[in-house]
């Protein structure tokens, strides 16, 4: 072994045994007081505190940050200035948790002043250390551009790290990434290995993106049962897009037997959420009595709550309602209104009957014009819709036929 390679070895050594020596005082010291501490705390001796502040006067970083931890989660409510106290010096000793929860504390302005730069650099700061919390906030930061300057290649960068590290959200998050091909090539395989990583430690948004994958067979070969176990977890996490698709599959029969009770069940459950398509279906499943009793008033409710929110099929669905007297006093204004909305909006269905309507003339104060009748009738024929054509068609042939007749 040459001299210069004993001096670097024995250098290292020194530098390490410093490294150990001062993590130790950092993180533990003074050891006595700290092991006191230790001992009245579990005994609920109150003056574990103390022993607590005065080793955290000394230097200990773990003192500090158990103190941070007494005031933010305090029984009769967080004390964000204190905590925040504490959080701040451990974080200025190098603790990292610290660090990452002060960088929350500022970017909410919990306990301090909301300073988004602050934020980030003690995000950053967190996340160099390999707080994956950190590194998903910084990621986020750069995306948005708030506190630090806009950067998706800065985002990218530290949501894989993060992602690298286990942090569910950011594994999804980067698989959305990789699945829309924005900011990076599309790879709906790489996006599936992610998905799977977030979805079994209980991300409820990747199990319902990587089930979605299971169902249309992208990323993964096709596998209903795969589907609808993924679905499932996500719907039973609480996730009300999840339950919604999951009663879907019950209705269709994807990956498990048709069962139209569980799909009314989970309908129900994601429409209580608000889910606009949820509400739809269970309008659609109380108007025909599939599942559960009928109940047309019900059903009209639901349609109402689900156009209201702006879902195209219950506006179509609610004029119906209005036009044939279903659930509610008949009232053609009313249906002309909603069906015109979903029509305007390109519902191929709503512009059949809005060409109808106009076709006919008289009802809900829609005049009789057979150009805007076909207008309508050609939009929708334009969608596929064959009734519309046919339509079309017999008002064209009507046409040349008086034409020929004149």
């Amino acid at each position: 072994m040459s001299k210069f390679t004993q001096i670097v070895t024995a250098l290292g050594l020194f530098l390490a045994g410093v490294g150990v020596w001062a993590h130790y005082r950092g993180l533990e010291g003074p050891a006595p007081q700290w092991r006191l501490a230790e001992s009245l705390a579990a005994k609920n001796d109150p003056r574990a505190e103390v022993l607590y502040a005065q080793a955290a006067e000394k230097g200990s970083r773990a003192a500090m940050w158990l103190l941070a931890q007494k005031a933010l989660n305090k029984p009769t409510g967080p004390d964000y200035p204190q905590g925040a106290f504490w959080l701040r010096r451990a974080a200025l000793a190098g603790h990292a948790e610290a660090q990452a929860r002060l960088g929350q504390l500022y970017a909410q302005g919990l306990g301090v002043a909301q300073i988004p730069h602050l934020a980030t650099h003690w995000w950053r700061a967190a996340a160099i250390q390999g707080r994956r919390e950190a590194q998903l906030r910084l990621a986020e930061a750069y995306s948005t551009g708030v506190g630090v300057p806009q950067s998706q290649a800065q985002a990218l960068y530290w949501l894989r790290l993060a992602a690298a590290k286990g942090e569910p959200l950011a594994q999804y998050r980067l698989g959305q990434a990789l699945a829309t091909g924005q900011d990076l090539p599309q790879n709906l395989t790489k996006s599936a290995e992610l998905w799977l990583q977030a979805a079994t430690a209980g991300l409820p948004e990747a199990q319902r993106e990587l089930a979605l994958l299971y169902e249309k067979g992208q990323g993964v070969p096709p596998d209903p049962q795969q589907a609808h176990l993924w679905m499932e977890k996500a719907a039973e996490a609480g996730l009300a897009a999840a339950q919604q698709t999951l009663g879907v599959y019950y209705d269709s029969g994807l990956g498990a037997a048709r069962d139209y009770q569980k799909a009314a069940h989970w309908f129900q459950r994601a429409a209580d959420q608000g889910h606009a398509a949820a509400q739809n279906n269970l309008g659609v499943y109380l108007s025909q009595g599939r599942g559960l009793a009928q109940d047309q008033a019900q059903a009209a409710q639901w349609f109402r709550r689900s156009a209201l929110s702006g879902n195209l099929e219950a506006q179509y669905n609610l004029g119906l309602m209005y036009a044939n007297g279903q659930g509610l006093t008949q009232d053609y204004a009313q249906a002309a209104y909603w069906l015109k909305k979903a029509a305007e909006a390109g519902f191929a269905n709503a512009q059949f009957f809005m060409g109808a309507y106009h076709e006919a003339g008289g009802l809900g104060g829609v005049d009789q014009d057979y150009a805007l009748a076909a207008e309508w009738y050609e939009k929708a024929a334009d969608q596929g819709l064959e009734e519309a054509q046919r339509r079309l068609t017999a008002m064209r042939e009507a046409r040349e036929a008086f034409l020929e007749s004149d």
